[in-house]
């Protein structure tokens, strides 16, 4: 079949899609046949469109505290954070119970209602206990705002007592659905864990938020994997608590084992966000600060009001003077609401809370 009648097939999913979700062999081949800025900005119409019927016109936010437990993983993912910057995720970054109640209750204040309450994986059964014992506070701080927790630092069986605490939902994040590329790249992590973790929160009734990183694995020239994205995709499309989708590019971390390797696409990840948009109808999908994201389907703001120590001020902007008000001790919030919802505003949305 030529190239016409290939984009032929494609002006027929992303005309189907308008009403209706689109198929796994769908998802694939408007990964393999979208090439070239034409029919990127058909398909971004088209995902466009479908989040203002599906979902709106309105914005969603949410806040970020970090960290409530170090992380203690050995070794570390090889393209973690950590390799440049020593003081992340370890005692130092940690929140008190003092700090970490004064942070709640600020996000409360600004009038965000979902809020990510990040940390490492702190392994073991002392993990397990600190985990617990700060979502407590977190979650008795204000019982106004959903609690997500991102640092993992628990068991399948322990996500009914995270349901019984308060918390709202879960990101277990995979970033792969390839299970070498995982162990490659995430060593001291297990798979199978994990996908027990999501799968476990799903039948506890807790939210799910997971990420797909494109290129995350890939060397220089290597055909992107496809199928393996549409595997993610459809793999998280069974669970009928998913509320949360990310899609971000690959990031090479200074002084890590994976320095030299190639940043993920941004024309892939755009793809991979406007595909994600056809197959999750009434999913919240993060991205929506950029003009990029919008444009691909974005609904969800993420890291607003950002509250962490101040050796590491998370989200500040790197063009705007963002706002750093110290709170309580060392702890810093970054005051981004406006940068980060400027390109929303200027294209016609409204804002889950006002700027």
């Amino acid at each position: 079949m030529g190239g016409d009648g290939l984009m032929r097939d494609v002006h027929v999913i992303l005309k189907k899609a308008l009403n209706d979700e689109i198929s796994k062999d769908e998802a694939l081949m408007l990964f393999r046949k979208v090439q070239d800025r034409d029919g990127l900005l058909e398909l971004l119409r088209i995902a466009s469109k479908v989040r203002d019927d599906e979902v709106g016109n309105e914005i969603k936010l949410m806040g970020f505290i970090a960290s409530i437990t170090p992380c203690t993983v050995d070794p570390p993912c090889r393209y973690c954070f950590r390799w440049a910057n020593k003081k992340l995720f370890n005692w130092d970054d940690v929140l008190t119970d003092e700090e970490l109640t004064v942070a709640m209750k600020t996000l409360l204040e600004k009038g965000l209602k979902r809020v990510e309450v990040g940390g490492g994986t702190y392994l073991g059964e002392e993990g397990r206990k600190m985990t617990f014992h700060k979502l407590s506070i977190a979650c008795g701080a204000s019982r106004d705002v959903g609690i997500w927790i991102t640092n993992v630092s628990f068991l399948p069986e322990d996500v009914y007592r995270l349901k019984d605490i308060g918390v709202e939902g879960v990101t277990c994040n995979l970033e792969t659905i390839n299970e070498e590329a995982f162990r490659r790249l995430r060593p001291g992590l297990d798979f199978d864990l994990r996908k027990r973790i999501i799968e476990e929160s799903d039948k506890a009734g807790l939210g799910i938020d997971n990420t797909l990183m494109i290129g995350l694995g890939e060397d220089w020239g290597q055909p992107h994997p496809y199928e393996d994205w549409v595997e993610f995709f459809f793999y998280f499309k069974r669970f009928k608590n998913l509320r949360i989708i990310e899609v971000h590019p690959f990031r090479p971390t200074w002084g890590s084992p994976t320095q030299d390797m190639p940043p993920g696409s941004e024309f892939e990840t755009l793809k991979a966000m406007a595909i994600a948009r056809l197959i999750y109808r009434n999913v919240d999908i993060s991205g929506a600060h950029t003009v990029q994201g919008l444009l691909a389907g974005a609904n969800l703001i993420m890291h607003v009001y950002p509250i962490t120590k101040s050796f590491r001020p998370w989200g500040k902007h790197g063009i705007f003077a963002s706002k750093i008000e110290r709170l309580v001790g060392d702890v810093v919030m970054v005051d981004n609401l406006f940068e980060v919802t400027r390109n929303a505003r200027e294209m016609g949305f409204e804002i889950e809370i006002g700027c």
